[in-house]
């Protein structure tokens, strides 16, 4: 009764294993699917709208929006064909234990076959025949069947273990085939997201001779600043129960205008996890080069007389590579009008940072990362290669540079 039990619960387990499998697949089909949707309907806006005039802001925020989905989509597959590479190692290491086990049960087995070939192999009857007395006997006989049972085992085991060994092996030609199959969909889809970058610079060298281009985009980031905010509510909402706060209370800062050099920033990141509060005066730059052009608080523009309240600050890079300032978890990737692709991050002490105008995003969301790492690159806008990075505590931004090592 006992191998009928465990060989049932070994089909029930498979059987469980190989749902969740089927219906982890269908999920992350289904949300490739909704991307490439998405990405579909805005092919067919920009058709519409390219038929009335070609170089507009609005095509140029919609091809930024598809560059957003098509990152999604490559960065989904990335993902999911590192797992494939890790799963394909952790097989390939089980494959090299079953090999030694088989090797080693073959070893016993030999050394049986050739001490039975040197001494003959005794019966039962020959045992009791030879045996000096009656006790001596029973223990031979005993000692004979132990022997038998024990080869009978090895052969068993062997059988057992090669047979394993055979369904490892199709499992790893089926995961190499699973990464093979995702590598080429991910060449795919970069392939196409190359195309919509080159689309894209074409409009931003058009755009950036136009004066109306610029109204638009502040009145998209004015938007956008309050969506950033919305986003750190739920995050924070997500995480603990909401506070009673006054949201009209933002703090405002008037900043005396001042022309900035280019520099090389200190990027020393803190080698412990300390808590973020810890870090103030000495968070390293998120960019390695580059100038800030744009403070924290209110923003008067002269030329098209607007106010407006920056919740960060405006990076001028000349090094595109964005790196987080601290040991964090990954919160959202998103898109907005004006920023582009922005990455939150959560760090010790309920404390935020935003990075704006990204592209070619190296992390994924719920990710533990380190103070160093690399989440993505500077995306070229009709500004220039520009980052916008925002510093939260809790639900009030502060500015970033009394914060940074200048």
């Amino acid at each position: 009764m006992v191998k009928p039990l465990h060989f049932l619960l070994f089909i029930i387990t498979l059987n469980f294993v190989l749902f969740s499998q089927n219906k982890e697949i269908e999920e992350k089909s289904k949300t490739l699917d909704d991307l490439r949707n998405e990405i579909k309907k805005l092919e067919q806006e920009l058709e519409a709208n390219q038929r009335i005039e070609k170089n507009t802001y609005s095509n140029f925020t919609n091809l930024n929006k598809q560059k957003f989905y098509y990152e999604k989509i490559v960065n989904k597959l990335r993902s999911e064909e590192n797992k494939r590479s890790q799963e394909i190692e952790r097989i390939k290491t089980e494959i090299k234990v079953k090999e030694d086990q088989i090797e080693e049960i073959k070893k016993d087995y030999a050394r049986y076959v050739v001490y039975n070939y040197k001494i003959g192999r005794m019966s039962e009857l020959e045992s009791i025949i030879n045996s000096k007395n009656f006790r001596q006997a029973i223990l031979r006989i005993k000692y004979l069947r132990d022997f038998s049972n024990r080869q009978q085992n090895d052969i068993n085991k062997l059988a057992s273990k090669i047979e394993e060994l055979n369904n490892l092996q199709n499992t790893l030609a089926k995961e190499i085939e699973e990464k093979r199959l995702l590598s080429a969909e991910k060449e795919k889809e970069i392939s196409l997201l190359n195309s919509k970058l080159k689309s894209e610079e074409k409009i931003i060298n058009e755009l950036r001779k136009d004066r109306n281009t610029l109204t638009k985009q502040i009145s998209d980031k004015r938007k956008s600043e309050i969506a950033i905010k919305n986003l750190i509510e739920k995050l924070i909402a997500e995480t603990q129960k909401p506070k009673i706060v006054d949201n009209s209370k933002i703090e405002k800062v008037e900043v005396k205008k001042e022309i900035r050099e280019e520099k090389i920033f200190d990027n020393e990141f803190p080698t412990t996890s300390v808590s973020f509060s810890e870090l103030k005066g000495r968070l390293p730059f998120p960019v390695s080069r580059g100038r800030i052009i744009s403070d924290f608080g209110s923003k008067h523009n002269v030329k098209l007389r607007t106010v407006s309240i920056n919740y960060g600050i405006e990076i001028l890079c000349t090094d595109n590579a964005v790196k987080s300032v601290a040991d964090g978890i990954v919160s959202a990737i998103e898109w907005l009008p004006g920023f582009g692709t922005i990455v939150i991050i959560t760090h010790k002490g309920n404390y935020r940072t935003v990075y704006g105008h990204l592209e070619n995003i190296q992390v994924f969301e719920n990710q533990r990362i380190n103070g160093g790492s690399v989440i993505g690159y500077v995306s070229n806008s009709i500004e220039g290669r520009i980052l916008h990075f925002q510093i939260w505590n809790g639900r009030q931004s502060v500015d970033p540079i009394s914060w940074l090592k200048m």
